[in-house]
């Protein structure tokens, strides 16, 4: 009977803790229905609070079930209250324990989780009874812990706690909007230290990455979920997915500083999957931008340099988006082109004079079907997405820019720069420049296709030059010097990398060139014509790129026949022919002079 006996007390007991570490996900559905939801996800509120489910104080025998948190890493769990006694299992911070009994220097202790009992020093735990286990003394702890970078797993433990402890009014209002982002805020920096930790050349396993692998399990076992992406050269990156900050986000008590780190948190860059799909990043990226839509700016009580990170990020957001729209526009007149071209195509016209007879041909005629300028700055979402990021780039007061901030806003500025002629009205696909005709069109699909050639040439000639590549041309960039043998036009590759494209006159006949914002793998940059030099010989050039973990920004001379860099500052001031040629529109609107 008493074998019986025990094996009901232990049943009842693992039931209790059970209960005890399963309420944390069950109290966080007592506050309101996330609004920013995921994409694809439902829409519902559920406004009426909930009960929550408080933990046991006594077990079905009368007696009490106490609870303690483990408060510091590699803790042993031994067989005997002495020091000396075998090790049963390793404990980390935040994990919680069943007190069982106690000793002088030691408590009894049960993991449920491991199916294991022994003994712990006293000094390594906190047990959560009396006034310690009360939600404004739990509050208080996790103040504190929040501040202690290392100890994110047991700021986890005592959040779970707090929301195990309080009621449903206290989990609904300030002070639970308040444990939410901390539990949110302590997830993300553990994700973050799991995705700097360095593994060692022979592979083996440092402290460091111990300590954090265990703190991750730790944060498991309390219902937080975490991505694994696959970066550049193999490196892993780490996400929390960001429960927390949904919930903290769709609180009416949380503040407005409280609402911005989530808004931050949930639409970090780092964070979206590299493998997605062009139509999935879209619609992840218009996701990104309603969730920073629901922080209000105009609210006096956000202070300036949380307003300042909100606009840097809608910045970002709303430059990607321009890329990725245009992308999709100019992907589908291409297809659309190319079908009324082999429609309308007749024995007539070959080659490039026949696409070009029928982008300029007038309304009246056969060709005028085919006739499509090119989509990428023509579209009415792709210039609207890239007004509202420059709106919101321009809204940022640099001077309350903190020294952390400043990556963010040269990379802003970047992202800003590269899309910057979306928001402009877009040129005619044939524009004549000087003595040549410059003609872009839709090639194949996903590319465009330049064409140069001499004014009044006669149709079927051949032409000066043609280069096709994948990418957007910005066909309102392009200008051309007083001498006539170069042309500087800008181009878009990729999201957020904006290349300079130079035709140049040479004695071989006319070259196109490409300067990249850096000579390294494309991230983040720009490199952009600001001005020629009187002669036919030099322009102006400015760049800034982060790349290959490196950032540099710089304004150079670059010489037209070898295209090497004769002079170059990191200001533009430093530069006499940046003072003297630099071109008017070029200063007006672009970034770099930020």
């Amino acid at each position: 009977m008493d074998s019986i006996r025990k094996g009901s007390d232990m049943c009842r007991m693992k039931l209790v803790m059970a209960a005890a570490i399963a309420a944390v996900a069950v109290q966080l559905l007592c506050v309101h229905t996330a609004s920013a939801a995921t994409p694809g996800a439902a829409a519902a509120e559920d406004t009426a609070p909930k009960p929550p489910i408080k933990r046991a104080d006594a077990g079905a025998d009368g007696a009490t079930v106490r609870t303690a948190l483990v408060v510091q890493d590699n803790v042993a769990m031994r067989a005997s209250a002495r020091d000396g006694a075998p090790a049963q299992a390793q404990l980390w911070r935040g994990e919680a324990l069943e007190i069982r009994g106690e000793r002088p220097d030691h408590f009894q202790v049960y993991d449920y989780r491991r199916e294991r009992g022994g003994y712990v020093r006293k000094a390594a735990l906190l047990p959560l009874a009396g006034p310690a286990a009360q939600p404004q003394a739990l509050l208080a702890a996790l103040r504190v812990v929040r501040q202690q970078t290392g100890a994110e797993s047991l700021g986890l433990g005592l959040a779970a706690a707090y929301i195990q402890a309080a009621s449903a009014e206290q989990v609904n209002g300030a002070d639970g909007a308040e444990a939410l982002d901390a539990m949110g805020t302590l997830a993300e920096r553990l994700a973050d230290r799991a995705s700097r930790a360095q593994p060692r050349p022979d592979g083996a396993a440092t402290a460091a990455e111990a300590q954090v692998a265990a703190q991750l399990d730790v944060a498991a076992r309390y219902g937080l979920r975490f991505r694994t992406l696959e970066r550049d050269a193999g490196a892993m990156q780490l996400c929390y997915d960001g429960e927390a900050f949904r919930r903290v986000l769709a609180m009416p008590a949380s503040t407005p500083e409280q609402k911005a780190r989530a808004a931050l948190a949930l639409t970090r860059t780092d964070c979206l999957d590299p493998a997605a799909t062009p139509p999935q990043r879209e619609q992840m990226d218009q996701w990104r931008a309603d969730v920073l839509d629901k922080v209000d700016l105009r609210d006096p009580m956000l202070a300036t340099h949380w307003r300042n990170r909100v606009l840097m990020r809608q910045s970002g957001v709303w430059s990607s988006l321009a890329f990725i729209r245009a992308r999709r526009a100019g992907a589908a007149v291409a297809a659309s082109a190319a079908s009324a071209a082999s429609i309308a195509s007749t024995p007539s016209t070959s080659g490039i004079a026949a696409v070009a007879s029928k982008a300029t041909a007038s309304p009246g005629t056969a060709g005028a079907t085919a006739a499509t300028p090119v989509p990428a700055l023509q579209v009415d979402a792709s210039s609207s997405a890239s007004r509202r990021a420059l709106e919101a780039f321009a809204r940022i007061v640099p001077a309350e820019l903190s020294e952390d901030d400043q990556p963010a806003y040269n990379d802003a500025a970047m992202r800003g720069n590269a899309m910057r002629w979306a928001a402009l009205p877009a040129a005619a696909s044939t524009q004549t420049l000087a003595g040549v005709t410059l003609t872009v069109l839709p090639g194949q699909p996903g590319e465009t296709c330049l064409t140069l050639a001499l004014n009044g040439a006669r149709e079927g000639a051949s032409p000066l030059l043609r280069h096709c590549a994948w990418g957007l041309v910005m066909t309102a960039s392009a200008r051309i010097n007083r001498e006539g043998n170069a042309i500087a036009i800008a181009s878009v590759p990729a999201d957020g990398w904006r290349e300079l494209w130079l035709l140049r006159r040479t004695p071989q006949g006319w070259r196109v060139s490409v300067l990249p914002p850096v000579a390294a793998q494309p991230g983040l940059g720009y490199a952009e014509f600001a001005g020629w030099v009187p002669g036919g010989r030099e322009l102006l050039v400015a760049r800034e790129s982060r790349a290959e973990g490196r950032y540099k920004r710089s304004y150079e001379q670059v010489d037209l026949d070898t295209l090497e860099t004769k002079r170059q500052a990191g200001d533009a001031a430093m530069l006499g022919a940046f003072q003297r040629w630099q071109a008017a529109d070029w200063k007006g609107a672009s970034l770099s002079l930020r």
